[in-house]
């Protein structure tokens, strides 16, 4: 009889056998697995992988991180790499309160823009590997969620109803930013992007208003693991408080999170504590957003110097967004991104963008401000590295 109390995963080895591991032992071989990206209830051995960037700790199964990874290359390209996961089509019902049309009108917007042809590289987001996101979450509650066993209630706090298309997209989504993130160190970019993810509300094993696991976190995680880093600052600038984000790394030295939201915006009763959280008052408007921002990003970085910056990018903020309460402009929004962007690209800090929240109505206002984010960042990027091939 099973000494766990989960849901045993069948896993095959190199030579063909087959056996049942409880999630515990799982932990302990995860460095020599990767996650099968053709069903997702599968966890598949493979052989040439045992020598792979995980490093197995003699005591627990515990892993370690690698020590930190020199970025010395240069990129092969002036672009700005960018992910997408809306090529998994998620099934929601007419009435259905979430804009998820928001993320095709976003790619289509910025394949569209003839000035971006030669400073932007969309992709679809490969499906995130299982051992990646167990850096993250509770593998007994990922596979839960893949297998369409989660709760009733459960399902109310993810906020969509249980799809396999929703399971490939939330596989895509976070796979984005973990190869947005890999691809910083790998390829030596300065900033990489993800037309998705930035779901921030995501706990270890619990979902809350949140279409997938959370795929903002997971590409910290990678970093850590994967590229030995050890200083990583989470900028969250979406208008609700990353709660997940929060809960995750509370007890997590190598990440300072600086969260700046509406003080009466959801959530109410979940709220975690950041590093920093900077909480803002119903109604404020560019002028005093972005005095705030000036003020901490340059502390930010001064405090921590990050080897790793990710930007959660939600355009909630915008005046008139149904669940948002400040009342930024677009041109604020676009102000604020080319503060983040400055900033991380004076000091040289490598950078993924992820998309966060954007309710707006219509919402083509979102639509345009979430282009703006990625756009802006082309240009800045663009400009940056070809001052560099001058000087």
């Amino acid at each position: 009889m099973n000494a766990f109390p989960c849901r045993l995963f069948p896993v095959k080895s190199p030579i063909g056998n087959e056996r049942l591991y409880s999630i515990k032992s799982l932990h302990a071989i995860f460095s020599a697995c990767s996650f099968s990206k053709r069903k997702h209830s599968a966890i598949a051995f493979h052989a040439g992988n045992i020598n792979g960037p995980s490093v197995m700790s003699p005591s627990a199964g515990a892993t370690m991180s690698r020590p930190y990874v020199s970025r010395s290359l240069s990129p092969p390209d002036h672009k700005l790499v960018a992910f997408y996961a809306n090529h998994h089509v998620v099934p929601l019902p007419p009435d259905h309160r979430f804009p998820m049309e928001k993320y095709a009108l976003t790619v289509s917007n910025l394949q569209n823009d003839a000035s971006l042809s030669d400073k932007f590289d969309l992709r679809p987001g490969p499906l995130a590997e299982f051992r990646d996101l167990l850096l993250v979450h509770d593998g007994e509650y990922i596979q839960r969620f893949c297998d369409n066993r989660m709760t009733e209630q459960e399902m109310r706090n993810v906020g969509f109803p249980w799809s396999q298309e929703l399971v490939d997209r939330t596989f895509s989504s976070a796979g984005g930013t973990i190869q947005a993130t890999r691809l910083l160190f790998e390829e030596g970019r300065m900033m990489t992007a993800n037309i998705a993810g930035g779901t921030h509300h995501a706990f270890r094993s619990k979902l809350m208003f949140s279409l997938s696991p959370c795929t903002f976190i997971s590409g910290e995680r990678v970093a850590i693991q994967d590229y030995g880093v050890q200083r990583i600052l989470v900028v969250d600038l979406d208008v609700h408080q990353g709660n997940g984000t929060a809960g995750i790394f509370e007890e997590e030295g190598r990440v300072t999170t600086f969260d700046m939201f509406g003080d009466k915006n959801y959530p109410w009763k979940t709220r975690m504590r950041n590093t920093h959280d900077v909480p803002l008052p119903d109604g404020t408007e560019d002028e005093e957003y972005l005095s705030v921002l000036k003020h901490w990003l340059p502390r930010l970085v001064e405090e921590n110097k990050p080897q790793l910056l990710i930007y959660q990018a939600g355009v909630d903020p915008l005046k008139g967004d149904r669940f948002g309460r400040l009342h930024l402009s677009r041109s604020g929004l676009l102000q604020r991104n080319h503060l983040l962007y400055s900033t991380a690209l004076e000091s040289s800090i490598p950078t993924v963008i992820t998309m966060g929240g954007g309710y707006a109505e219509p919402m083509l206002a979102s639509v345009e401000c979430h282009t703006d984010v990625y756009r802006s960042a082309a240009y800045r990027l663009h400009a940056w590295q070809s001052s560099r091939v001058k000087n």
